[in-house]
């Protein structure tokens, strides 16, 4: 299977699924401030419905973020962040102008320490949903949850990873199950 173009797949079926817009012109995907790239329709109204966009990261912006969170990412993982340009609201934004910020900013030292990849949280319990990147592959890097407040109560320098895993939650067996549950494809 090739992994992008199943991850570029179900971003578009997720969207078609819920691209519907009211009479009063709103929509699920309408944001502020949407690039001019990334708008569906040409507008110059502040909030806009934005479209997918093919991604523009590249393998070497890939590697610096690799190189900033100290980890190797899967292959699925680089096909999630370097396919489309989006405004989902159940992962890291990627607008075209900084694809990565929104992933930077889910950097965490202790979790990324302990081999624990950030990559989305859960806005309305504040959950960071992270990678246990200590599997024997790709197949078993396991998915879990962790309240990032508990994260404020650990030493970095103390906190060892048996200590850190006894605050998680699993949640699914690897990526793809993550992606094809969050991205509706079961």
């Amino acid at each position: 299977m090739d992994k992008r173009d199943y991850i570029k797949k179900g971003f578009e079926a997720y969207y078609r699924r819920y691209d519907q817009v009211t009479e009063d012109g709103f929509g699920r995907w309408m944001g502020p401030d949407v690039p001019g790239e990334m708008k569906a329709t040409d507008s110059n109204e502040e909030w806009s419905i934005w479209r997918l966009v093919p991604s523009t990261v590249t393998d070497g912006d890939i590697c610096a973020l690799e190189k900033e969170f100290g980890l190797d990412f899967p292959e699925w993982y680089q096909a999630f962040i370097s396919t489309y340009h989006h405004y989902f609201d159940i992962v890291p934004a990627q607008p075209v102008d900084e694809p990565l910020r929104s992933i930077q900013d889910m950097y965490n030292p202790l979790l990324c320490k302990w081999g624990y990849l950030p990559f989305t949280w859960d806005s309305e319990y504040g959950h960071i949903l992270c990678m246990d990147l200590t599997g024997p592959d790709e197949e078993h890097y396991a998915i879990y949850e962790i309240d990032h407040e508990i994260l404020f109560d650990f030493d970095e320098e103390k906190t060892g990873r048996d200590q850190l895993k006894a605050s998680m939650r699993f949640l699914y067996p690897n990526f793809k199950s993550f992606f094809d549950d969050a991205f509706e494809l079961k």
